[in-house]
């Protein structure tokens, strides 16, 4: 009798434990949807009004010095926003694949050591994030400086 109730246990722990590891599966089916699509928008917008701006800014603004500083700084944040934008995507899309094979571990192979651990695909996809972050930080506010010099010497 003791050896069926512990029988039956072990069959409810593994049903919760393959519902919470198909759970995981779904959110990170969804992250990754959600992700795609924000990074599509994102360099497409990105991409359509800075080139836009920066042909406006390379006709009208003169040939200083300051200037051509301006114009190259603009031009290579824009370089790293986009490419560490696309490479974000690529690592998180290879590092939430990497996620649910520890989570498969974790649920349905009752490994404990892979409980909460993290690809190191995930870790270079959010350094990829936090780079493009702060470098498109820093391109609108060099934007907002080449606006201003603009405005000065018109």
């Amino acid at each position: 009798m003791t050896e069926q109730n512990t029988t039956n246990q072990n069959q409810t722990d593994d049903e919760a434990r393959k519902k919470l590891y198909e759970q995981y599966v779904r959110e990170v089916n969804d992250r990754i949807k959600s992700n795609q699509e924000a990074q599509d928008k994102m360099i497409l917008t990105l991409s359509a009004s800075l080139f836009g701006l920066l042909s406006i800014f390379l006709k009208e603004v003169p040939n200083t010095c300051y200037a051509i500083v301006i114009l190259f700084l603009l031009s290579g944040l824009t370089l790293i926003t986009l490419t560490s934008t696309l490479l974000s995507f690529y690592f998180c899309k290879k590092g939430n694949i990497k996620d649910t094979h520890y989570a498969y571990k974790y649920y349905m192979e009752k490994q404990e050591k892979y409980f909460n651990k993290e690809s190191l695909w995930s870790r270079i996809g959010n350094i990829c994030n936090n780079v493009a972050l702060i470098s498109f930080a820093l391109l609108l506010i060099t934007y907002a400086i080449m606006i201003i010099y603009y405005f000065i010497t018109k």
